[in-house]
């Protein structure tokens, strides 16, 4: 079985590798800028969330710096000898000073900040924030010298830290509210951010923005280290996270923001290039079909005109092409057919004038063999004085020959080739009593043009090969007869007929152009030859036959225009 794979098919798994290849590249590279943006971007959010949170410890230092600074103050300082050895006025008037000094403190810094200070011996407070310099003596209960975060229940809060200074009795107490915190954080744009308090295990977020799920306390847990970044996957959405600790507090600031946001653009081109080069797939795949159908095409009607012309129907040729280099190539297989075809029938026509230039011959000739029997037929019927079967072999023979020995011209009509038949036949008659025959033919066709010897080597052939090799009673059956434009000869016996074997390789041998003169079947050859070269390819002779029933010679010819090879062989 043939499994070679087609020119188009090469060309179309071609253009699909081709396609499939150019979309993994793509791919590949899309996925390489995919990372080397990611990369960037990771350096990029690590430098703005470096820079907020130094931004964030810097604020924190700065108000712990005023704080200290405060706490040297002179008029700090002397408040407690006030308290212990001051009237009531002086207290008030220092009191005063200290609360002014406070309230100027907090406000030089950029942050908003409330700064209290508690004597523990005196038990006396004041703070920057008149609602607490009236308050009882109540300092934190904290650390000293670390922010502590304090959350209310309405989500409010602040960061304090506890001081102890050094030179007097004295806690400072220093607050930031997270507004501070939250209002730094609307300026970062960039992603969300958020504020993480590991110590206090709190999450402080912008107020402007829509509150996180829960998946953020899940994410939380995987912060382990002072700064990193973080790929987390949450209900089918890919998220980064870049985060860095401050160095002041136990704060961390977070940058949560999904990673579709960042890539949204190149999936969009890479969608917007996949769908483009399905596309152009597409349209080369509908290409390739009519550029494979425009070639498929002449080449199915190249191939089954070749076909014909194989089959020994030289007149195949082939029909003009739309398409050029098919038109060339079937121009070229015209002329060759043609050549071909006028070669072949000078070869027939020569031998077919050689074969009649010998029927011409045999004519002038008398048979000795077929010549001895009629003449020992007559000399025996003579001896008896049998005068009527004497006057009736002379007057057959002499008609067959007559007929046999017109020279002048080899054409001849159904009649006289069938009254031709009728004497060879009444010759044979006479010799072999067992011999019977019918002969059958209409008025219509009885002047139809014939080539001359056409019908009694068939005649001839019933009699040699299936008769006389048979013990039956010999019968001979010739019908002559039109249908619509064809007119059939049939010649019959019921001689022993021929085996499969046989039958076909006489079919064989009648469809060969040349063949021996030695090999058997000649005779029948040369009547189908004859018959197409004196009409045209149509007609011909075709043979039946069935082992001890007999044979069926069958002529056909068809009824249309002129033989055209009658003129050409007189």
């Amino acid at each position: 079985m043939n499994t070679a794979i087609s020119i188009f098919r090469k060309l179309l798994l071609g253009v699909l590798l081709m396609f499939f290849l150019i979309i993994l590249i793509f791919w590949i590279i899309f996925k390489l800028n995919v990372n080397d943006i990611q990369d960037e971007l990771k350096k990029n959010k690590m430098s703005e969330i470096e820079f907020m949170t130094f931004q964030l410890s810097t604020q924190f230092e700065q108000v712990l710096m005023n704080t200290i600074t405060m706490s040297e103050d002179q008029s700090v300082r002397k408040y407690p000898y006030s308290l212990q050895f001051g009237d009531q006025y002086s207290k008030y008037e220092m009191k005063l000073a200290i609360i002014d000094k406070l309230t100027l403190n907090s406000a030089s810094t950029y942050w908003n900040n409330i700064i209290t200070l508690y004597y523990p011996d005196f038990l006396e407070t004041i703070s920057s924030d008149s609602a607490y310099s009236d308050t009882q003596y109540n300092p934190p209960d904290q650390p000293f010298n670390k922010w502590i975060l304090n959350m209310n229940e309405d989500g409010t809060g602040y960061y304090s830290n506890l001081t102890q200074s050094h030179i007097a009795p004295l806690f400072i107490e220093t607050r930031v509210s997270i507004d501070n915190l939250q209002k730094m954080m609307k300026q970062y744009t960039s992603g969300t951010p958020i504020l993480y308090d590991s110590y206090s295990n709190v999450i402080i977020q912008n107020e402007t923005r829509a509150s996180l799920d829960d998946s953020i306390n899940r994410i939380i847990p995987l912060i382990k280290d002072e700064s990193g970044f973080l790929t987390v996957s949450e209900n089918g959405t890919e998220y980064m996270l870049s985060y860095m600790k401050s160095e002041l507090l136990d704060l961390y600031f977070i940058d949560y923001y999904p990673k579709r946001k960042f890539i949204e653009t190149l999936s969009r081109n890479n969608t917007i290039f996949i769908v483009s080069i399905i596309v152009l797939l597409m349209i080369s795949l509908i290409y390739s079909l009519i550029l494979r159908k425009q070639v498929k095409t002449p080449i199915v009607t190249l191939r089954k005109a070749i076909g014909r012309f194989e089959r020994g129907d030289f007149s195949s040729r082939v029909s003009d092409s739309n398409t050029e280099e098919f038109r060339m190539l079937g121009n070229s297989f015209n002329r060759m057919a043609e050549n071909t075809q006028k070669l072949i029938e000078q070869v027939l026509f020569g031998e077919l004038e050689v074969k009649e230039a010998r029927l011409k011959q045999y004519q002038a000739q008398i048979n000795p063999h077929f010549l001895y029997n009629s003449l020992h037929y007559i000399q025996s019927k003579a001896a008896i004085e049998d005068y009527e079967s004497i006057s009736a072999m002379t007057l057959h023979l002499g008609a067959y020959y007559h007929y046999n020995h017109k020279i002048d011209s080899i054409d001849s009509t159904i009649k006289e080739e069938l009254n031709f038949v009728e004497h060879y036949l009444s010759v044979i008659k006479l010799r072999k009593r067992a011999l019977s025959f019918t002969i059958d033919f209409s008025t219509d066709i009885s002047n139809f043009p014939l080539p001359k010897m056409i019908v009694q080597p068939l005649v001839e052939n019933c009699i040699q090969h299936g008769i006389e090799t048979s013990i039956n009673p010999g019968h001979i059956q010739i019908k002559a007869e039109i249908h619509e434009q064809t007119i059939r000869i049939m010649i019959s016996d019921n001689g022993i007929g021929m085996t499969d074997e046989k039958l076909s390789l006489v079919k064989q041998r009648m469809a060969e152009s040349v063949i021996s003169e030695s090999v058997s079947g000649v005779g029948i050859r040369n009547v189908h030859q004859r018959l197409k070269l004196y009409f045209d390819a149509n007609a011909g002779l075709t043979i039946t036959s069935e082992l001890r029933v007999g044979t069926c010679y069958t002529i056909t010819i068809q009824k249309q225009g002129d033989p055209p090879a009658s003129n050409l062989i007189s």
